[in-house]
């Protein structure tokens, strides 16, 4: 297989304002040992949504338009497949939109249900039906994630695009868990939502779109800045940024899912200007993107309609002064928090790990790949992460999906 070289740096950190005093004069590296996925076998792996391992070591797979988890061995065997189309006990209405585990229990989500599994993946011990209308803040709730103690949370849908894209006016969305019967139990934080939507010209009859650099995961629960650690124990999120500090701070949160602060560290960073050159290239690819210019077969309009809505789309494109710190959170299997920062001009992404502790240990650089037909997305949608490992999804030439797995090599020689 062939070796991905990252850049990457060890640093030591000093407690209060992470702070790098060391750095590792060799690069980590991550070396490719499985891709699954070929365009002679396009139904071994679909737009992958979620991945999760399983106590038995197995990768479990939630693919767009598949109404089944697929689970793979190691060496990228299929080993079966859980679900069928249907309703009914055991079956998956679409597509599962989320796999995990809680101790011995599979959960699996699609877009109404969270059915359990513990000792028949056919039959589920529970299924739990999951929708919760917010029209306060023009959203939908339907099943997102399973927690450690049996609760809910739910992922957000917007069907308000005035809300949408007003947001930033507003103090934040609550991040509710729920019972299993779908009460609202308690508020485990509020999640900052900082306008990062784009209202549009009345005329251009399209919903609001998300800003480029304030764009939302493409993997996973789909929050703002916000993961959910894979046990369910935990969110992870990035709170307040203080762009105009001295110097300049984000806060890094571990917030258990009692709503009790885990951990709350203030992290500098150099901030970075938007410049010109980069917010003439996101005017131009968002305008595309509304137009339906990087569909492959595009959205059958004419040319004059699509002309219209690039002209409305670059009328009301905006960019912050500042590029926002951090573009994406993961919770690392191993207690590690990984953040995607900046995006650069190069389209270099560049992800940091800390430690449980909020301590900074590794910076990695990917420059290859992409994860979808949006141009701004990252190179790599992370879905399982450690510091031994990462997996993740990409498409490659014509459109093929594929899922990677690689090995970390942390050496740092003199």
């Amino acid at each position: 297989m062939r070796r991905l070289t990252l850049l990457a740096a060890l640093l030591l950190c000093a407690p209060g304002a992470l702070r790098g005093q060391s750095v590792c004069p060799t690069p980590w590296q991550l070396e490719e040992v499985l891709r699954i996925g070929s365009f002679e076998s396009t139904d071994l792996v679909a737009s992958v949504l979620d991945l999760a391992i399983g106590p038995d070591s197995a990768l479990y797979v939630a693919q767009a338009m598949v109404p089944a988890v697929t689970v793979f061995s190691l060496d990228g065997q299929v080993l079966r497949r859980i679900g069928r189309a249907g309703q009914g006990p055991g079956d998956i209405e679409l597509a599962a939109r989320s796999v995990g585990w809680v101790g011995d229990t599979l959960w699996i989500a699609d877009f109404s249900r969270v059915q359990l599994f513990t000792t028949d993946e056919r039959r589920p011990e529970q299924i739990i039906q999951f929708s919760r209308s917010v029209p306060e803040e023009g959203s939908l709730l339907t099943p997102g994630r399973m927690l450690a103690d049996g609760t809910l949370v739910g992922r957000r849908r917007i069907t308000d695009g005035g809300a949408f894209s007003s947001r930033g006016e507003d103090p934040g969305l609550a991040f509710r868990r729920f019972s299993r019967s779908g009460e609202v139990l308690d508020t485990i934080a509020t999640i900052e939502w900082p306008g990062n939507g784009i209202e549009n010209e009345v005329d251009a009859q399209l919903f609001p779109g998300t800003h480029p650099l304030r764009d939302l995961p493409p993997l996973g629960l789909g929050e703002s800045l916000t993961a959910v650690t894979p046990d369910g124990s935990a969110v992870v999120r990035i709170g307040e940024v203080h762009e105009d500090a001295t110097p300049p701070t984000f806060d890094l949160l571990v917030i258990s899912i009692r709503g009790d602060t885990l951990l709350q560290r203030s992290v500098e960073y150099e901030r970075r200007d938007v410049t010109r050159a980069m917010e003439r290239r996101l005017e131009d690819e968002y305008a595309g993107w509304r137009a339906g210019d990087y569909y492959p077969t595009g959205l059958q309009l004419t040319e004059t309609t699509l002309e219209r809505r690039r002209r409305a789309a670059r009328r009301v494109f905006w960019v912050p002064e500042y590029l926002p710190p951090v573009r994406q959170v993961v919770a690392g299997t191993d207690g590690t928090i990984w953040l995607l920062r900046e995006m650069r001009e190069d389209r270099v992404d560049v992800w940091e790990v800390y430690d449980s502790g909020g301590t900074l240990e590794g910076t990695v650089e990917i420059g290859q790949g992409r994860t979808s037909l949006v141009p701004w997305d990252p190179r790599l949608a992370v879905g399982i992460a450690s510091r031994d490992e990462v997996w993740g999804a990409t498409y490659g030439e014509f459109g093929i999906p594929y899922i990677h797995r690689y090995l970390v090599d942390r050496t740092c020689a003199p």
